[in-house]
């Protein structure tokens, strides 16, 4: 709207600017040169006049001011404090410890050797010094020029390609302020200090036992320490578990304090003594002692180990320490246990869902309170998905109505409920490791935030597992075994830690992008079923259609043996529904948005490559406000881990009839396991 500037404002606190308004974008203005004795020249420029502007918009709204200074012989350099990066006000202010970096860059824009300084000088003023009054400073900035400008004897110098300076034995409980200006070609200096560009307040404190950050990941867990230090005890170590077979990458970085940089990093495996100073014998293979430290010591391949068996009890621990320029470090132990996958049994199915149990009544002991809201319960899924059939059902007259065979009646499997081993943080890999072929199935659950072991709102141990703990599942898969992921839950328990609200279209609709650092290596959607570039998470009301997929690679399954479509329900009313508590009439939905190529060498031979796609689609998402055409269920057959099903979709969202034909084809022509003859 306007625009609002000053020539020479004043420094003092409590003065007000002489703002001056105007709707023009240039002015013109002749001003004195006021040099005072010596008088200025073009190589000793002295006297300044700054030029403050603002933009206001028809709001009211300010910008933020931009300042330019300069002589009657040149423009004056610029300077900005880059590090120590810590917001402060005048009430607020960071605290570093007693030995601090310094980090800075200037600008000359009107050089004619170089666009950059030639010299920066600095000073660090103690509120305890009796050179000048700390305080005066603060109230008044340019009193720095007013006192040491041109020549700003006493301040410390470094050339113009020298950015960083270390201030060293400051002392705790003192506060200080760093100032620095810049010195162009021509003499010339920044005369304008400000906190935030060439001025930096802080306070010094004791440097305690706190050294950097440390943040430390591989393919099946990240982690990230709440806060530096250094402790040994062994119960502080992170648990994770790994597959036997594998070499196992892990790689680390670390944050330091405000006023500190990362010194170097260094690693062990089962050291015997963290104070062991022993270099060791062969820096690639004697894990057992410290290894060199460095900057570029950031990654450790060890392995591959044998365990013993899939509840094996073969443990290591990796140590990690990072140090900073202050000689403060930090420690990461990672204890983890190596298994084998016993893979005994052929079937094991987990519910993750959150869907409402049962309720029994006093009245009669032996029945159970009819279910509200849309169908299913958890007791109704159970018995859609696995009931024996031929059972009474509960709270039923007449007594006689039995149960029907669930959908996948007549195969061999076993059940867990994920809610069960909340209070482990989820199941172990030793459990899911005795099982050739996993179904893992997950609903939204979004009112369950709380940890796993919570009894009345638990979040899927999915979730849980992807807020960076490690992830068993991703192992299990790297380990050979077979998954089919499904519910229409599994994209959003996963990423929803990552989430960018940005590129969300709002409601219950989230996008999950490559682009946008949400979806990448590491999480389970990338890793497992490979969906790699962008998903979309929202509320559809269609089905899915087969795309007559014709698949050409050796053991392809026949997918025309897919229903041709899936429909929502029309079956039968289940026994205690009535016509106003029923079937859903949407369902969540995760869909690939954007071209999701997966290929890869399928060559045996080291001197062939045979490149084909890894990742077929089996389904598309029509109808509703699902974006047409978007695929909706996956199968990677490829070598980077077992191969991974995946529906995003609840299976029970559809017709009876359907949803046995994609469990059947699911589990026999992908899998290969047989069914017995049940009427189901």
């Amino acid at each position: 709207d306007h625009y609002l500037y000053c020539l020479d404002p004043p420094t003092q606190a409590g003065v007000d600017t002489p703002w001056i308004t105007t709707r023009a974008n240039r002015i013109s203005y002749v001003l004195p040169c006021n040099d005072v004795s010596p008088p200025g020249s073009p190589t000793q420029p002295v006297s300044y006049h700054v030029f403050v502007l603002e933009a206001v918009d028809n709001l009211g709204a300010h910008s933020a001011p931009v300042v330019d200074a300069f002589t009657s012989f040149t423009l004056a350099p610029s300077v900005t404090i880059l590090e120590p990066n810590a917001t402060h006000n005048d009430f607020i202010w960071p605290t570093l410890p007693p030995s601090a970096a310094f980090v800075f860059t200037g600008a000359d824009p009107d050089g004619q050797a170089t666009r950059f300084p030639v010299k920066y000088k600095y000073k660090v003023f103690a509120s305890s010094g009796t050179e000048i009054d700390f305080h005066a400073i603060l109230l008044d900035t340019d009193l720095l020029r007013r006192r040491y400008a041109p020549g700003f004897a006493g301040w410390d110098s470094v050339s113009g390609d020298t950015c960083r300076v270390a201030i060293r034995s400051m002392v705790p409980g003192t506060e200080y302020l760093f100032a620095v200006t810049a010195i162009d070609e021509a003499g010339a200096y920044s005369p304008v200090f400000t906190l935030g560009t060439s001025l930096f307040r802080f306070a010094c404190g004791y440097a305690g036992a706190v050294g950097p950050k440390i943040s430390i990941w591989d393919e099946y867990f990240s982690y990230r320490y709440m806060s530096g230090g250094y402790n040994p005890d062994p119960t502080t170590a992170i648990e994770i578990e790994v597959p036997s077979g594998r070499p196992i990458d892990f790689r680390w970085s670390a944050e330091p304090l405000p006023g500190s940089t990362v010194k170097g990093y260094r690693w062990a495996l089962d050291i015997a003594s963290l104070v062991d100073e022993t270099p060791r014998a062969d820096e690639s293979a004697d894990w057992q002692h410290w290894s060199r430290a460095g900057l570029g010591t950031t990654s450790a391949a060890v392995g591959p180990f044998a365990g013993t068996g899939y509840d094996s009890l073969e443990q290591h621990t990796l140590y990690v320490e990072a140090e900073d320029t202050n000689l403060l470090k930090s420690l990461a132990m990672v204890r983890f246990r190596v298994t084998r996958p016993a893979f005994a049994k052929d079937l094991l199915f987990v519910n993750d869902t959150r869907f409402p149990p049962d309720h029994s009544t006093l009245l009669h002991p032996d029945s159970m309170i009819a279910p509200t809201g849309n169908w299913p319960g958890a007791a109704e899924l159970d018995t859609f998905l696995y009931a024996r059939g031929g059972v009474r059902w509960r709270s039923t007259v007449p007594s006689t109505v039995k149960s029907t065979p669930g959908i996948f009646s007549g195969y061999s499997f076993d059940t867990i409920g994920s809610r069960r081993y909340g209070g482990q943080g989820g199941l172990p890999l030793f459990v899911l490791g005795n099982y050739r072929h996993i179904v893992w199935m997950c609903d939204p659950a979004t009112q369950f935030n709380d940890g796993p072991g919570y009894v009345q709102w638990p979040m899927p141990v999915l979730r849980y597992w992807s807020m960076g703990t490690s992830n068993p599942l991703a192992v299990y898969s790297h380990m050979g075994g077979r998954l089919w992921l499904l519910g229409g839950g599994i994209a959003y328990n996963t990423l929803k830690k990552y989430n960018d609200p940005s590129n969300d279209p709002g409601g219950d609709e989230f996008t999950y992008s490559a682009a946008a650092g949400e979806l990448v290596a590491g999480r389970l959607m990338w890793d497992l079923p490979h969906w790699r570039s962008e998903i979309r998470v929202k509320k559809p009301a269609g089905a899915g259609i087969n795309n007559q997929l014709k698949a050409s690679w050796p053991g392809a399954p026949n997918y025309s043996l897919l229903p041709r479509g899936l429909d929502p329900h029309t079956d039968p009313l289940p026994p205690m529904r009535g016509p106003n508590q029923f079937y859903a009439t949407t369902y969540w939905g995760e869909v690939l948005t954007r071209t999701n190529d997966i290929d890869e060498d399928f060559s045996d031979r080291p001197d062939t490559v045979v490149t084909r796609s890894a990742l077929d689609t089996l389904y598309w998402a029509t109808g509703g406000d699902v974006t047409y055409h978007c695929p909706v269920m996956t199968y990677y057959h490829g070598t980077e881990t077992g191969s991974v099903v995946f529906c995003g979709f609840p299976l029970w969202y559809f017709q009876r009839a359907q949803a046995m034909q994609l469990g059947d084809f699911v589990l026999q022509k992908i899998w290969g396991l047989a069914r017995e003859p049940l009427p189901r």
